[in-house]
């Protein structure tokens, strides 16, 4: 495949550069790992991505509307931000600025988009950025682990896309403002989307990448002030008072009583820097010990600790709010005595009225009532992925996608292998909390005596044998997150106790005491029994009942779903990439016979049959006699016939002749054997029995 113009122009570029600055070369190379004068490592085939099916590499129209109406104020955000100067910058440099969602989609591209040539379309919204879809790149990369690679912006890395051959791409994550209020305690950011600039790497020089990481602190200083601005004062600190409004700035947002409810990256950093150490607060003093040294490092604002300062008053700081808060929004203040910010100037801005714009007149008859209704309730793509065409299940997924952010704890009823955890794990990909932990306890699972401390925790010496380090329990790990409870059913009632009381305060006291630590997770429960009769024996508790159902949802049986090609066409498209083989051709048969089961076993026992299937399959067509139900068993050796389908449990087309099942005697085993012209095995598959058997049977004669 040849290379796009952009790569020959880097190539041609790269040669006269190097005999002209060969020191200026050599830097390059270190920066730009991904050149197309590199040593390229193993990579893909060169058709790579062409040969993967299109909504691999763009999503649904309809998809990226939904997902362009979820981002829209991320979007105007980054707009303003783009316009002017990086806009003319961008054209200069023949590069290509895109926003991307958390799943990595494009939203929205600025600069000069024919970067790729005939492959332009990725640079386009609805192109998917992800390593399925385009390997390796700075995209991928940062949001694969968007906290730890968050700083990560200029990384130039080694393509696995030919189209991307001879070009760098550098990424910047952008996290939301981790926030604190005195009801919901502390939340980190959750990503919300990505920053990539694709540019020929020998015409941005390094200066220029880091633009990037500037970009992303003024964009994730404009949110900070959006969602804080209305109800919290904004302070601002720099040395250097022309700076004040600038990216390099810190910006805190402050509570009427003078505590920090939320910062920028710079803001904690200097908060961390410059923290008073006095004993007000364990958490926060441990927080100041492990981050006061890192000034301006970048490593600082990766780690957890630093956000234990938000909800701290200024007071530790030396920093009287009083006085601030009177400051009218044009005043600054130079400290000059102050034993932890001289030469520092403030200035803080009150908070801004709401200005909720008037809604337009409604015409009925410019949007008809049924599709305004299609589109208010259109399910999010992870929900939707969940049924094939069978009503029950879309009145599920519709009903999730409405609580999905609705804050409510959900319990979701159904038999064993419906599919209760994938339904969890598709609302918390739906949810604002899906870069957040989601955090699955089998509590059927647990030992009895362990299950405290598994869910709680425990400190040093709580127990005989307890880690001398203590353990933080799985309830914290879901904090910010998504806790579920798997199994609810089989917990003890003792822990059951326990469990109401951290659901209705929403503290966690470990095993051994020590200080109620807060938690903010969402809440999801799930149970094959009956909890309703669970309650009325005796053995679940009742008001833990009544907590735990903000909403019960059934799921239904696959029995009962009339989906199942649909859904086996799914999961052997998933099991085909998995194994990296080409999709078999479904026959009608085939499909026939997996819808006239009763699937006892529900979706985890399709599963294991389309694995199975997959396994016997060695053409490009999947048969009847691929399909091993409960009860079948294979033949110890032998092909599955691959057209005739099975004759086992079928009789005989021909009047008054028996069955195969029917078949005892020697005379009559061996007449079935010539009919099918001496095939042993095939005859022991039809029966169900292994080929050692059979040839005791024929030799009892």
């Amino acid at each position: 495949m040849p290379l796009p113009h952009a790569a020959k122009h880097s190539a041609r570029h790269a040669a006269h550069h190097s005999a002209k600055h060969p020191a200026h070369h050599a830097e390059d190379q270190a920066l730009d790992r991904g050149a197309a004068s590199a040593t390229p490592a193993a990579t893909l085939p060169s058709s790579f991505p062409s040969t993967l099916p299109p909504s691999t590499l763009r999503c649904p129209p309809e998809e990226l509307v939904w997902r362009q109406r979820q981002a829209a104020s991320l979007m105007a955000t980054v707009a303003s931000a783009v316009a002017g100067h990086t806009l003319n910058l961008l054209d200069h440099w023949q590069a290509c600025l895109v926003l991307t969602d958390r799943d990595g989609v494009v939203l929205a591209s600025y600069g000069h988009q024919q970067l790729l040539g005939n492959d332009a379309a990725l640079l386009h919204p609805g192109a998917r950025w992800r390593e399925e879809s385009l390997g390796h790149n700075a995209i991928a990369e940062t949001l694969n682990a968007p906290r730890a690679n968050r700083l990560a912006r200029i990384a130039l890395e080694a393509h696995d896309a030919e189209c991307l051959k001879g070009l760098a791409s550098a990424s910047a994550a952008l996290l939301a403002p981790a926030s604190w209020s005195a009801s919901r305690g502390l939340a980190p950011g959750a990503c919300e989307g990505c920053l990539g600039l694709i540019c020929d790497p020998y015409r941005v020089r390094q200066y220029s990448l880091g633009m990037l990481g500037v970009l992303a602190d003024d964009i994730e200083q404009r949110r900070l002030g959006e969602a804080h601005g209305h109800d919290h004062h904004l302070l601002r600190l720099h040395l250097n008072r022309s700076q004040l409004d600038s990216p390099s700035a810190a910006l805190l947002a402050i509570t009427p009583q003078g505590q920090v409810a939320a910062a920028s990256r710079r803001g904690l950093q200097l908060l961390a820097a410059h923290l008073e150490l006095t004993p007000a607060s364990e958490n926060a003093a441990n927080a100041s010990n492990s981050t006061a040294h890192a000034a301006d490092s970048d490593s600082c604002a990766t780690r957890d600790d630093i956000h234990l300062l938000l909800g701290q008053p200024l007071a530790r700081w030396q920093l009287d709010w009083a006085p601030l808060a009177q400051l009218a929004e044009a005043q600054c203040v130079t400290l000059t005595q102050h034993p932890r910010f001289t030469g520092y100037t403030l200035c803080a801005a009150p908070p801004r009225p709401r200005v909720v714009p008037r809604a337009p007149a409604k015409h009925p008859e410019s949007q008809p009532p049924a599709e305004t209704a299609a589109r208010e309730t259109a399910c999010h793509p992870s929900l939707a992925r969940l049924h094939h065409g069978d009503a029950g299940w879309a009145r599920v997924c519709e009903l999730l996608t409405r609580l999905v952010n609705a804050r409510l704890p959900l319990l979701l009823q159904g038999e064993t292998g419906v599919g209760k955890e994938e339904v969890v794990k598709a609302l918390h990909q739906a949810s604002h909390r899906a870069h957040q932990p989601l955090v699955a306890i089998n509590c059927a699972a647990l030992p009895d005596e362990l299950v405290e401390a598994e869910l709680f925790g425990y400190r040093r010496g709580a127990f005989t044998g307890a880690d001398p380090a203590g353990r933080e329990g799985r309830l914290l790990e879901a904090n910010g997150g998504r806790l579920f409870l798997d199994e609810i059913g089989d917990m003890p009632l003792h822990v059951q106790a326990r469990l109401l009381r951290v659901l209705q305060e929403r503290e966690v006291t470990p095993l051994g005491g020590g200080k109620p630590q807060r938690v903010d997770f969402e809440l999801v429960a799930a149970t094959h029994q009956p909890l309703s009769e669970l309650v009325k024996a005796g053995r679940f508790r009742a008001d833990l009942y009544y907590r735990l159902c903000g909403a019960s949802i059934a799921l239904p049986p696959l029995r009962e779903r009339h989906d199942i090609a649909g859904l086996s066409r799914a999961l052997l498209t998933r099991l085909c990439r998995e194994q990296q083989r080409e999709l078999p051709r479904l026959t009608p048969a085939f499909l026939d016979r997996l819808t006239q089961h009763d699937w006892p076993g529900n979706v985890r026992e399709l599963d294991n049959v389309l694995r199975l299937a997959l396994a016997l399959c060695d053409g490009p067509t999947l048969e009847p006699c691929h399909v091993m139900l409960a009860g079948d068993c294979l033949a110890s050796q032998g092909d599955c016939p691959a057209s005739e389908g099975q004759i086992a449990r079928q009789p005989s087309q021909t009047s008054g002749q028996p069955s195969l099942h029917d078949l005892s005697s020697a005379e009559e085993l061996q007449s079935a054997l010539d009919s099918l012209g001496g095939n042993v095995s095939r005859l022991a598959r039809e029966l169900g029995i292994s080929r050692t058997t059979l040839y005791k049977r024929l030799g009892a004669a």
